[in-house]
């Protein structure tokens, strides 16, 4: 099939998609119709981090087909293709996501049935909640630590924006992640904030942005 002329008639067919990509492991990004959005080296780095994503998803839900993550102005949708191949898709949030289904699946003639929205993984970012402060334990969810009582609140989202800096929008996906394994192998404590940053600090493919990166988190860990 055909991908690159797809690409463009799903962009072309829905006002709200602002551009699109297709990637693929021996291949790279290529077919770039987003250079207004993002560099091509950070499209290369969010299709690897999608793959890798994709890659764990499907070892607990075999039926993932797509998914999308919502960030405030855009919406980034990934789908796996066929041989490794992936079609990626910015669009606004005012499009709904049966609207961006439908219309790639008419793209690329796939059949689906009643059963279709479960291929769809959405991940949107945490909301943040009123809560009382956290006890950290191994109970202690993600959305507690980032609530405005908490003690961790402030170093973790100044940790996850700089995050951002060197891994771009999917850094918010990527925090989510390792945020969990933290909180289930060690105790979310101010105290254990440097095992999260050792964490997130193997996400960052170059050496100087990397060593930056421990640099600027190191200000934001505080004594208990």
């Amino acid at each position: 099939m055909n991908y690159e002329a797809k690409l463009s008639d799903i962009i072309a067919s829905l006002p709200e998609i602002e551009g699109g990509f297709l990637f693929a492991p021996e291949k790279g990004v290529y077919a770039n119709q987003a250079t207004e959005i993002s560099s091509n080296d950070d499209l290369l780095q969010i299709a690897l981090k999608f793959s890798k994503i994709f890659s764990m998803l499907t070892v607990h839900f075999n039926d993932t087909g797509n998914f999308r993550v919502t960030f405030k102005d855009l919406v980034l949708f990934g789908m796996v293709l066929d041989q490794g191949q992936w079609l990626f898709l910015f669009h606004r949030p005012s499009l709904s996501p049966s609207m961006v289904n439908m219309t790639v699946q008419l793209a690329l003639n796939i059949v689906t049935d009643e059963t279709e929205q479960k291929d769809s993984q959405e991940v949107t970012s945490p909301p943040v909640e009123s809560s009382p402060p956290p006890v950290p334990d191994e109970n202690t969810t993600l959305e507690t630590l980032l609530a405005p009582e908490s003690d961790l609140s402030r170093p973790l989202n100044s940790i996850k924006d700089e995050l951002s800096k060197y891994i771009g929008p999917v850094a918010e996906l990527i925090f989510e992640e390792l945020a969990e394994e933290w909180g289930t192998n060690f105790s979310p404590t101010l105290k254990t904030l440097p095992e999260l940053i050792r964490l997130l600090e193997e996400e960052i493919d170059n050496d100087d942005d990397r060593k930056t990166f421990k640099k600027a988190t190191d200000a934001f860990l505080v004594e208990e």
